[in-house]
C-alpha cells in the first residue's frame, strides 16, 4: 500500500526535496543502513548500531504532557523518478525503501513511545525532509556533514531561564544536581548580598566586565560534588554556602580585597572549597562551628593565595588533579 503524505516540494541544486509529515505509526517502516563489516556484497552501511539508552530517554521524554518534537529529520529515497507529487500530496509507492539519513534515535524513540502508548499513532505526526535520488554514498556524506559541521550551542542561558521560572521539569537532559547548582549560583550571585561572590559571577550571555571574576558555568560545575553528596534544599544550602565563604573571608580578608591578585576566588580556590571541602564540612558541622573547624585557613594565610607566590597555591597547577591536591594540602592544615 502506497504511503501518501501531505508535503511541500522544493529544490536545491536541481535536487528535488519535500518537507512532509509522517504519522508516528508509519515510522517503523523506515529503513536504517546499519554498518555491517561482514556484508558479503560489500554494502556495509554507514549508521552505527542504535543506542538503546538514548532511545529509552527519548521515549521517556513523552511521559510528560504537552511535549513535542518539532525539528525535522532527514530521509532519502534512492530510486529516482519513483515519487509522485500532486496537489500537495507526496505518494511513495509500496515497496520503495525510505532510508533514514539523520534521525535514527529520534525515530526509534518515537516508535517506542508509541508502543508504550505515550503518544497516539495517526494523531502524532513527525516532520521530515525527504530527498529523492541520493546514493548511499551521498547519504553518508550528508550524515557526516550534519554530525560534524553543526556547532553545538551553549544552552546555559535557556537552562537558567527555565530554572528561574520554576520550569526545570522541561529540562529532560539536565541532572538534578545541576538544577540545584544553578539555583544556588543565582542565589549567591544575585540575592544573598552578604557573601564574597555577590555580583561578581558573570551570567550566561552577559557582557564581560572587570567586576566579574568567575562565570556562572564554572561556578555551577564547582558545586557538582556538593549536590551529589547532599540533596538538601537549594535555598537553604545557598545560605549555608554563603556563610561558609563569609567565614573564609573573615579568616583571610586580604585574599578577597583584590580578587584578581589572588587565587582564592579564581578557579583554583573555587573548586578547592566548593568541590572538595564544602561538601564534607557542611555535612559534618553546623554553621556556628564552621569558623572553629576552618580556623587553619588563617594559619595558611593570604600570601599563600597570591597569584605571584610561586610556593603558594599556584604550585599545585590547574585541572581537577591540581585542585584535588591543593584541597588536600588545605585540609591537612585545618
Amino acid at each position: 500500500m502506497s504511503l501518501i503524505l501531505p508535503a511541500i516540494q522544493f529544490t536545491q541544486r536541481n535536487l528535488k526535496m519535500y518537507i512532509a509529515s509522517i504519522p508516528v505509526n508509519e515510522l517503523e517502516h523506515l529503513s536504517i543502513d546499519i554498518w555491517n563489516p561482514k556484508n558479503i556484497v560489500g554494502k556495509r552501511g554507514y549508521q552505527r548500531q542504535p543506542d538503546d539508552k538514548r532511545i529509552n530517554n527519548i521515549a521517556k521524554y513523552f511521559e510528560r504532557q504537552k511535549t513535542i518534537m518539532p525539528v525535522a529529520g532527514l530521509v532519502n529515497v534512492r530510486e529516482k523518478g519513483r515519487l509522485k507529487f500532486k496537489d500537495g500530496k507526496l505518494i511513495i509507492p509500496d515497496g520503495i525503501k525510505i532510508w533514514v539519513v539523520d534521525m535514527q534515535h529520534r525515530l526509534k524513540g518515537l516508535v517506542r513511545a508509541h508502543e508504550r502508548k505515550l503518544i497516539s499513532g495517526a494523531n502524532f505526526q513527525f516532520p521530515v525532509v525527504i530527498t529523492e535520488g541520493l546514493s548511499q554514498v551521498d547519504e553518508a556524506a550528508q550524515f557526516y556533514i550534519i554530525n560534524t559541521k553543526a556547532k553545538k550551542m551553549d544552552v546555559a542561558l535557556t537552562r537558567r531561564l527555565l530554572i528561574e521560572n520554576e520550569n526545570a521539569k522541561l529540562l529532560s537532559d539536565v541532572k538534578p544536581w545541576e538544577i540545584a547548582a544553578v539555583r544556588t549560583t543565582i542565589e549567591i550571585n544575585q540575592r544573598i548580598r552578604q557573601n564574597p561572590w555577590f555580583g561578581v559571577i558573570r551570567q550566561p550571555n552577559e557582557e564581560s566586565s572587570k567586576r566579574f571574576i568567575a562565570t556562572e558555568k564554572s561556578f555551577v560545575s564547582s558545586l557538582r560534588q556538593l549536590y551529589i553528596a547532599r540533596h538538601g534544599n537549594p535555598l537553604r544550602m545557598s545560605k549555608r554556602l554563603a556563610y561558609f565563604w563569609n567565614v573564609i573571608q573573615e579568616l583571610i580578608p586580604e585574599a578577597f580585597e583584590d580578587p584578581r591578585r589572588y587565587l582564592i576566588q579564581r578557579t583554583a580556590g573555587m573548586f578547592t572549597f566548593n568541590f572538595f571541602i564544602a561538601p564534607e564540612y557542611l555535612a559534618k558541622y553546623k554553621d556556628k562551628d564552621l569558623k572553629k573547624h576552618l580556623s587553619g585557613i588563617e594559619k595558611i594565610g593570604s600570601e599563600f593565595w597570591k597569584r605571584s607566590e610561586k610556593k603558594g597555591a599556584r604550585r599545585f597547577g590547574t585541572g581537577m588533579g591540581g585542585y584535588a591536591n591543593l584541597a588536600q594540602y588545605v585540609k591537612e592544615r585545618l
